[in-house]
């Protein structure tokens, strides 16, 4: 049997943890939605609060790590092999079109730099904008008793104030003894790696461009 000589990377693998990454976020959002702000003891949140911390931390490790690799391995490829050109070529617009840090423009790898060597890892969350499940609750009974009563019976409902968390994750760390934040948008991280390891789908036509 001949074994490897090096890392063999499973593409699909990474888009797949790009995959969970992001529905890790957009899950949060629709079980904020659905659950009691005032309590959040449903099975939903629970099962958030045991695994999501390590799930999250996990899969963005192994996004990144894999990315580096990748990169590596492209790197050391002949520098007439069409395979490192197409590469260099497809991470380049990557890079322009996709800006995975809030505030701080760097290329992906180097994303993937802070990622590896962050020693603060913390998703950032926001007020929700959209209606929370209990906001319908409270409206049909207000306006069920309107019409059983025939008049007004005090104003419509407030709406619930609710928090879900809003796709960026704060990551900090120290080089050189000097502390450093980044603000990483995890929507456009994951845009970003989809593109540079599916060669399949040109970037040209993945959206248009707004330069």
């Amino acid at each position: 049997m001949k074994l490897p000589s090096t890392y063999v990377l499973d593409k699909e693998s990474i888009k797949l943890n790009a995959y969970r990454l992001l529905t890790l976020f957009y899950a949060n959002k629709e079980i904020a939605r659905q659950s009691n702000p005032a309590q959040r003891d449903d099975a939903a949140s629970q099962l958030e609060r045991l695994f999501f911390g390590a799930e999250m931390a996990k899969i963005l490790l192994n996004i990144a790590i894999a990315v580096r690799v990748f990169d590596d391995q492209m790197k050391d490829l002949a520098i007439t092999d069409p395979l490192r050109a197409g590469y260099f070529k497809r991470r380049d617009e990557v890079n322009r079109r996709h800006p995975c840090m809030m505030f701080d423009e760097m290329p992906l790898r180097e994303v993937c730099n802070k990622i590896i060597h962050a020693t603060t890892v913390e998703p950032h969350s926001i007020q929700g904008a959209e209606a929370h499940q209990i906001d319908g609750y409270n409206w049909l009974g207000w306006s069920e008793a309107q019409e059983s009563m025939q008049e007004e019976v005090g104003p419509r409902p407030d709406q619930i104030e609710w928090e879900h968390l809003s796709g960026n994750i704060r990551l900090g760390g120290s080089q050189s003894k000097e502390q450093w934040w980044h603000l990483l948008e995890v929507p456009t991280f994951v845009n970003a790696v989809f593109e540079l390891v599916h060669p399949e789908i040109s970037i040209l036509q993945v959206g248009s461009d707004p330069k």
